[in-house]
């Protein structure tokens, strides 16, 4: 459907769509970022009425493809075809004018505005005359989107009033709502709308879009498969950026599923399994009933001297809100983390530094170091006391300089020399850096939130080495990572989060690591 503007009236088509043409197809899609190939010759279609499930696991690609698809980001190459007509989106916009509409897992509602005024946001042209705004007109029409839909909900009501689950169906609403402005049948990209959904709700909502299929055609993504089997005809299967397959949902189940969406062979030496040593009996670490409303349910772990103790989950399941926790960066509403024998000071990095946590955050460049600054104050801003002089507390700068060059030799850090900025780093040698300021501080437990991301693969093997070295020294490590392989190859243990709650633990000794498929399965 290629689309003509006219005199500032709506999108009209140019020709009906041919017989039998895929509501949506996507041509060899590909794009890459400064750092990593999020796509690469993705190739699918959606036909029309269906529910089609897209499913992979942290960092498949499948964000980006739903960006692309609604307008918010170009592909490098690829072309996308609406109802057998080629379409070009430098914007949302020119998405939503050709029945593109996606409801986020973040929703987008305004929630001081009335339900009526958010189905119609940004396109009150249609209710306008004379620059005059016709608010009966606008709340009739929402009042008959809404009882199309059975959405008993009045199109009066403040949206900040309603249930989560409420503002869920007004987000459908406002995406059908395109049809009474565009003369196009809605194409709704789903993404992830069960996540914060009691069981009712999920319910209610995959009932109504049964319903509403007649009238429309989705993309579902979601991490939850029993969503994917219980709501799609056809199932698109993601890995590294890549469509592994797409096939009729009623044939394959969800171990089938589960292969599909790892369907590797992971690397033991890349991760150094044949060092990997048996951890002390001696615990380091307790943390019990941690709790935090839309995060954690009341998580416990013990982690014991010598470990590596792996966290896996999906996006949201909780797990970098308990790395935050457990390194003191942020504050848990319920529950204790305690280091021999003391209980920590719930959101106190500094209670939680003086009890000898160290934290690499998964956002170096914001959090894990000051890029303006130097590598030797960088490194040395945890250990003032080691450079200080006398009682005065004065910095040496000798004692900063010869610490730093002590570091960056045992790390192997590159750079032009302890007074570079560490923004002019590579990613790994600035991740270096955040390891390097707490292995001088002597920590003896280091909690790391996904230390491999944007790292090519000769840095993120000198980190696997490290935390090799750090484990074999005695310290404990609380390793969170989106890359299961990582995981796998690099932990004791591996304790499997799920909406907030621990939905197994896995064991991962050196000479019987697990399958992917099987930490999947406790995932999804």
């Amino acid at each position: 459907m290629i689309a003509q503007t006219v005199a500032g009236r709506p999108d009209i088509p140019d020709d009906p769509p041919p017989a039998g043409a895929p509501v949506l197809e996507l041509r060899d899609i590909s794009k890459t970022y400064p750092d990593a190939r999020a796509l690469s010759g993705v190739s699918f279609v959606l036909r029309r009425h269906q529910m089609l499930g897209l499913v992979g696991e942290n960092g498949a690609g499948k964000s980006t493809l739903l960006s692309i698809i609604n307008g918010t980001v170009r592909p490098d190459t690829g072309s996308i075809a609406i109802n057998g007509q080629a379409v070009r989106f430098g914007h949302p916009t020119e998405a939503a004018r050709n029945g593109i509409a996606t409801v986020f897992q973040e929703q987008g509602l305004i929630p001081t505005l009335p339900v009526f005024e958010n189905i119609f946001l940004g396109r009150e042209q249609k209710f306008t005359i004379a620059g005059g705004l016709r608010r009966r007109a606008m709340i009739a029409e929402a009042r008959s989107v809404l009882d199309e839909l059975q959405v008993d909900v009045a199109p009066t009501a403040l949206t900040g009033s309603l249930s989560f689950g409420e503002r869920q169906l007004v987000e459908i609403a406002k995406a059908f709502a395109l049809g009474r402005i565009y003369p196009v049948e809605p194409i709704i990209l789903l993404d992830e709308p069960t996540s914060a959904l009691s069981d009712n709700e999920a319910a209610k909502l995959f009932d109504g879009i049964r319903r509403w299929r007649a009238r429309a055609s989705f993309v579902l993504v979601s991490h939850r498969l029993s969503d994917v089997f219980a709501a799609c005809d056809e199932v698109v299967a993601l890995k590294d950026g890549q469509v592994v397959d797409q096939r009729p949902i009623g044939s394959i189940d969800e171990t089938g599923l589960h292969e599909l969406i790892v369907g590797r062979q992971r690397n033991d030496a890349y991760y150094r399994e044949a060092s990997q040593r048996e951890p002390a009996s001696a615990i380091v670490l307790r943390a019990a009933g941690l709790a935090k409303p839309g995060h954690l349910r009341g998580v416990s772990l013990a982690l014991r001297e010598g470990e590596i103790l792996g966290v896996a989950g999906v996006l949201g399941s909780g797990k970098s809100t308990l790395a935050r926790i457990v390194a003191g960066a942020e504050a848990q509403s319920d529950g204790d983390v305690v280091v021999a024998g003391a209980r920590l000071r719930r959101g106190s990095r500094r209670d939680a530094i003086r009890h000898g946590i160290g934290f690499v955050p998964a956002e170096r460049t914001v959090a894990g170091i000051i890029g303006t600054d130097t590598v030797d104050w960088n490194l040395t801003l945890p250990n003032l006391k080691q450079i200080a002089l006398g009682v005065l507390g004065l910095v040496s700068s000798r004692r900063s300089r010869a610490l730093t060059l002590e570091w960056m030799q045992r790390l192997k850090v590159r750079a032009p020399g302890p007074s570079a900025a560490c923004r002019t780093l590579s990613g790994g040698n600035q991740q270096k850096i955040v390891f390097a300021k707490w292995l001088a501080r002597g920590v003896r437990i280091l909690v790391l939130d996904d230390p491999g991301r944007g790292l090519d693969v000769g840095a993120k093997e000198d980190i696997y080495s490290l935390m090799r070295e750090i484990a074999d020294a005695g310290a404990a490590v609380l390793l969170v990572s989106d890359n299961l392989p990582e995981l796998i190859g690099l932990s004791n243990r591996i304790m499997v989060l799920r909406d907030g709650a621990v939905s197994a633990v896995v064991e991962a000794p050196r000479d019987a690591k697990p399958r992917e498929v099987d930490v999947v399965s406790a995932m999804l």
